[in-house]
């Protein structure tokens, strides 16, 4: 069995990997576009300081993505003092399988580190905990009489329920008007270029999911309960906290892009060959349209290269895939309703520029303590910060130094997408500076990161999208995984297990288009589409 996979990312990786893992008939063949694994979980290498192209927490609800994970990179707890060991020693008999190392088996550069997360929101020149915690800080930050006013807003929303028909009406039904107009509206604008009112409902249910004042409350009471009871600090369980409300999480040594290049690493140790700056030209189809039949690309020489596969998978964006599917005789496969709902599947592209800081000292430096910082300030472009730094100190090259990223939310080829490098380093500096997050005379380095098509969107054409889906499901031999393979803003575990999935179906011969629609309902599990129900009541 012959099987080609589109793009080195998670989805890619964890197919072939699976695959592997279920058939030893198999012969795999991975073409990327890029020079980079790992897709949009890569990690860059700028002089020895590492950027993560938006920030990859490894942490799942899933067992078998954190076993995977950990098989292989083990956990290092090493670096835990007595009380945090205890606490993840508890918490990890919950995933049984995990692997651990410590002081005295430790290996190689191959770890999983264990990092504690601190995440704010920079709003009106004051910084809350994010996700937002009902605690003194938030109370003095937002004064009482505020209080009371969100305290009111949430209860109407509770009093006043309707159908959810946009992101908007979603946020709001959870958190009330007054906190989505503080906290959530002018963010998800910057992010998405759109107003709430303007975006899908479904990717609240696919991203907020369980947050809620509601579940914030009952966070904060569990964990203190625990305290109280156990003596416990936060862990790395966490299997039954909300997503956005995990305190500890797992980060490779070296950035997310090290466990792709390893995984790629010993993928090829079994045969697997991985085409580099390898762009996809063309998916041929049989006469009939229901097979997909040849991969076309481009040699190394130049010369067109058409090669036969039994199965064909895709993680490459939606539309690209539409539009290159055709005959052999160059007529497209897709009828014209499929090709303009493709065409017109919105995204949102992604500039991360790094600057190398001197270390400060003072108030600045307290600053600098977050993974995250949110930046909901409307006088800046810059949507989101990151300090390198406190995802791993070993993505900077001197720890003395700060490493920071700034990240901006564009559409390709827009005004903010064509500034050049320079203009771009010019306009981080200066947004950071207005922050108060540093000096003018502490910069030592910067680069500059663009990134096509790193959040699929939820507007447009998005709402046919069911049509498009049934479509190519039809396809038997095609299969679409990953985040821009299914046009879901997935996390990378939900990438993986439509990988994993998809690996299985074609292992054990399951690959009619009834079996396929299991993969679209990964991330999407049944306690989010209660909510969206009961928010439709």
């Amino acid at each position: 069995m012959k099987v080609a996979v589109i793009g080195a990312g998670p989805a890619g990786l964890a197919f072939s990997d699976k695959l592997l893992e279920l058939r030893k008939d198999v012969s795999i063949d991975i073409y990327e576009k890029s020079n980079y694994i790992g897709g949009i979980s890569k990690t860059i290498n700028y002089k020895g300081n590492r950027i993560d192209i938006g920030g990859h927490r490894f942490f799942s609800k899933s067992d078998e993505v954190m076993k995977w994970w950990t098989n292989k990179f083990p956990i290092d707890t090493s670096s835990l003092n007595e009380s945090e060991l205890i606490s993840y020693q508890n918490s990890s008999r919950n995933i049984e399988g995990l692997n651990t190392l410590n002081k005295n088996n430790r290996i190689d550069n191959r770890i999983m580190l264990v990092r504690k997360r601190k995440s704010r929101i920079l709003y009106s020149g004051k910084l809350y905990d994010y996700p937002l915690k009902l605690n003194l800080k938030t109370i003095k930050n937002i004064g009482s009489l505020q209080i009371l006013n969100v305290g009111l807003s949430y209860l109407r929303s509770k009093l006043n329920k309707k159908e959810a028909k946009n992101l908007e009406d979603f946020i709001i039904s959870r958190f009330g008007y007054k906190l989505y107009s503080m906290f959530f509206e002018s963010y998800t604008e910057k992010v998405w270029g759109r107003h709430p009112k303007d975006i899908s409902p479904e990717w609240g249910a696919q991203r907020i999911k369980g947050l809620s004042i509601r579940k914030l409350i009952i966070d904060i009471v569990q964990k203190l309960l625990s305290k109280l009871i156990n003596n416990e600090s936060d862990s790395i369980g966490q299997k039954n906290t909300e997503t956005s409300l995990i305190e500890r999480f797992l980060y490779p040594k070296y950035g997310p892009g090290q466990m792709w290049e390893e995984v790629a690493n010993d993928l090829k140790e079994q045969n697997v060959n991985i085409f580099m700056n390898t762009p996809i030209k063309g998916i041929e189809f049989s006469s009939d349209k229901k097979k997909a039949e040849r991969i076309v690309f481009r040699g190394k020489n130049g010369k067109v290269i058409k090669q036969e596969y039994d199965y064909i998978i895709s993680t490459m964006p939606i539309k690209e895939l539409i539009e290159l599917s055709k005959s052999e005789s160059e007529q497209y496969i897709f009828p014209p309703d499929i090709l303009k709902i493709a065409a017109s599947l919105p995204y949102r592209d992604f500039i991360t520029i790094g600057l190398l800081i001197k270390n400060i000292s003072g108030p600045q430096q307290e600053l600098l303590d977050d993974t995250w910082i949110y930046v909901q300030e409307p006088n800046v472009k810059v949507g989101r910060i990151q300090i390198f730094n406190n995802w791993s100190p070993y993505l900077v090259a001197d720890k003395n130094n700060y490493w920071i990223g700034l990240e901006y939310f564009c559409n390709e080829n827009d005004e903010l997408w064509e500034r050049t490098d320079v203009e771009l380093i010019n306009l981080a500096k200066e947004e950071i500076i207005n922050l108060k997050l540093t000096n003018s005379d502490s910069f030592i380095d910067s680069t500059v990161i663009r990134e096509a098509k790193t959040y699929p969107a939820y507007f447009d054409s998005y709402t046919e999208i069911d049509t498009l889906i049934n479509c190519v499901n039809k396809k038997i031999n095609l299969f679409l995984i990953g985040r821009n393979g299914m046009h879901k803003y997935n996390n990378q575990d939900h990438s993986m297990l439509s990988g994993f999935r998809a690996a299985e179906m074609i292992a054990n011969n399951m690959v009619n288009s009834k079996a396929k629609e299991e993969l679209w309902k990964i991330n999407i599990e049944q306690e989010y589409h209660e909510e969206l129900k009961n928010i439709n009541k």
